[in-house]
């Protein structure tokens, strides 16, 4: 039971699961599946729908492109797969274990009985979903202003290096 009640802490900790109560945190844990992951398993497949959420409890996951190219590691505690469970949209991206690791499993059949039974569960996660995916556009789109900046700046210095070359509008475009 101590585990239980310290895991159900952990997941009130992430933001998908905020403003749930212990019982549906607990509900939650009731339908998952806890497994030991090992380096070199997949998680998911990039060009697949995830059919299932993914809580990454201990370990570290390595995030690759669909060309195998890698993204970023994945550190505990982490949600995988809830865009696709909940929206159905196809991942961009291949998740793969790197260090041994503990994960929660939701199976997205499982997931959706309790929260038909549960609406209000539904909408406390579907809103800290729609939370989620705004701090993820806001970073994205500071990022890409970070991004414009660094692009004008090495325009400049291209320029200045070699003046009136042609690439410069092929590789820079119009500014």
């Amino acid at each position: 039971m101590p585990d239980d009640v310290k895991l159900v802490k952990t997941l009130l900790d992430i933001a998908l699961f905020e403003d749930l109560d212990y019982t549906q945190v607990q509900a939650i844990i009731d339908i998952g599946e806890r497994k030991t992951v090992n380096p070199g398993e997949v998680i998911s497949e990039p060009r697949t729908i995830d059919e299932r959420l993914t809580i990454l409890l201990d370990g570290r996951l390595r995030l690759e492109s669909a060309a195998g190219d890698l993204l970023d590691y994945q550190l505990p505690v982490r949600v995988l797969g809830e865009m696709g469970v909940f929206t159905g949209q196809i991942r961009s991206s291949r998740v793969l274990v790197e260090d041994p690791s503990d994960i929660l499993v939701l199976e997205a059949s499982a997931l959706d009985d309790m929260l038909e039974e549960d609406p209000q569960m539904g909408n406390h996660m579907l809103a800290n979903l729609i939370k989620l995916l705004y701090g993820r556009v806001f970073d994205v789109n500071q990022e890409m202003e970070h991004l414009r900046s660094v692009i004008g700046r090495l325009r400049a210095r291209v320029e200045e290096l070699q003046p009136g070359d042609p690439i410069i509008d092929e590789l820079f475009g119009d500014e």
